[in-house]
């Protein structure tokens, strides 16, 4: 078998695996974790073969072609691995109906008029919602055109496949291979053409802001960017520090780029200023509540002293990260990966989807530790039907050395030995025909 049509099996195979998850009832731990295993197998093992398979501008439109099928098979399936997507239908349901939701839990007995057919699949029904302003406004936007997980689904995807445009564009004069692995990942197709997760709704403008930040033109373009895609969610904003010491703009430029970012989150919650002190009461629960599938954070809780240690010394690593970042003048790429990365691995929480916002970076960056990652993080899901059936969700030590373990080790192996995966991304082989009309760009955005 040629290597070409290796590719297009192991693409086949993989389609197959998720698609057999999706509509075979394998949504429960046992049958979808053995799916997804072979999905990720035959995934790594196409990006292996398609390093050299595919080569040319057609041949990308083909990996394109391959992305979109996969998602369409995922898309028509309802949600079975989380059930956020019906918070965000709620979100907007209560705005179309005239109702801040900051204000109220979902649970409140004012709201029970506004209670739907699917009301009792929101999760965490008495905490107001946690989600910044930028996705409300697009919630609220969806429910006026109608309450229908479809609809939400529809956005996310048309954001997911903006992403992969800009993938595209970042990685020219790089080869396939990054494109490729973003639009073949199965944690994206899973966790946005089927779960619904809104991810892709902030890392397009972040991504867009990636680009701007290394083409011509007014820096506020970047920050106005950054600031929409912290508005859907507040992860790209770590990267504002960076975002005013840029190479080789200007301190005045850099300094409205800054004031823009966080001038367009602020400006879009005066909208919902009337909730006043429940404006962030969804997000202080979230702050001390939720625990699930941490990394590193449990070895620090291992530590003695205060029961916050953990955060505390989290937050001094990002923190400290993106101050480093400013003043030795990081691209924002490499900015926002590694305070967006480190943040993800120190956190006490680690939803599988939550890896969505580092894998474009990895991709680009062909960074292994991070790449294996968006495949074993899957495995989080294994005490879902635990948790379905008796309220409680379990987390055995081992499982959690087997989701964490390799890719750490892989991150701390390619650190170690000094692998520099942005070098190795710029120097792998550039097929003939892409040389010519991209090389002399430099890779970068246009």
């Amino acid at each position: 078998m040629t290597g070409t049509r290796l590719l297009w099996v192991l693409v086949a195979v993989e389609a197959a695996a998720l698609w057999t998850m999706a509509w075979g009832g394998s949504g429960t731990p046992g049958p979808a974790l053995a799916l997804w295993g072979v999905a990720f197998a035959a995934y790594l093992l196409a990006a292996r073969y398609g390093t050299t398979q595919l080569g040319t501008a057609p041949d990308r439109r083909r990996i394109w072609i391959a992305g979109i099928a996969l998602r369409a098979g995922m898309f028509p399936a309802a949600p079975v691995l989380s059930e956020d997507i019906y918070r965000f239908m709620w979100d907007g349901w209560v705005q179309r109906n005239g109702v801040n939701p900051y204000l109220l839990p979902p649970s409140a007995p004012a709201l029970e008029e506004l209670r739907t057919d699917w009301w009792p699949l929101i999760n965490h029904p008495d905490i107001p919602t946690i989600y910044p302003p930028g996705a409300q406004l697009v919630f609220a936007l969806l429910a006026w055109i109608g309450p229908a997980w479809w609809i939400f689904k529809l956005a996310w995807l048309a954001a997911d496949l903006a992403v992969a445009w800009l993938v595209h564009r970042l990685s020219r004069g790089r080869g396939p291979l990054p494109l490729l692995l973003y639009l073949w990942s199965p944690l994206v197709i899973v966790e946005v053409a089927w779960s619904g997760h809104l991810d892709p709704l902030g890392l397009a403008p972040m991504l867009g802001a990636v680009a701007l930040a290394g083409a011509a033109g007014p820096a506020w373009r970047a920050g106005a960017l950054l600031g929409i895609g912290g508005s859907m969610k507040f992860a790209p904003l770590v990267a504002v520090p960076a975002l005013g010491r840029l190479r080789g703009r200007r301190t005045r430029a850099a300094a409205l780029a800054v004031a823009v970012a966080l001038a367009v989150p602020t400006v879009l919650y005066l909208p919902y200023a009337a909730a006043g002190a429940s404006l962030f009461s969804g997000l202080r629960a979230y702050a001390d509540i939720w625990a699930f599938n941490a990394g590193l954070y449990r070895g620090l809780e291992l530590l003695p002293g205060h029961p916050d240690l953990p955060r505390w010394i989290g937050a001094v690593v990002v923190g400290g990260l993106a101050i480093h970042a400013a003043l030795r003048r990081w691209a924002l790429d490499r900015a926002l990966f590694w305070t967006i990365g480190s943040a993800l691995l120190l956190s006490p929480t680690l939803h599988p989807w939550y890896v969505l916002w580092a894998l474009p970076f990895a991709c680009l960056s062909l960074n292994r530790g991070w790449l294996l990652l968006s495949g074993t993080v899957f495995l989080a899901y294994a005490g879902r039907g635990a948790y379905l059936s008796t309220g409680v969700w379990p987390e055995p030590a081992w499982l959690a050395w087997l989701i964490h373990g390799p890719p750490l080790a892989l991150l701390a192996r390619d650190g170690w030995r000094g692998r520099r995966p942005e070098a190795l991304a710029r120097r792998e082989r550039v097929p003939r025909r892409e040389q010519g009309g991209e090389r002399d760009r430099g890779g970068g955005a246009e």
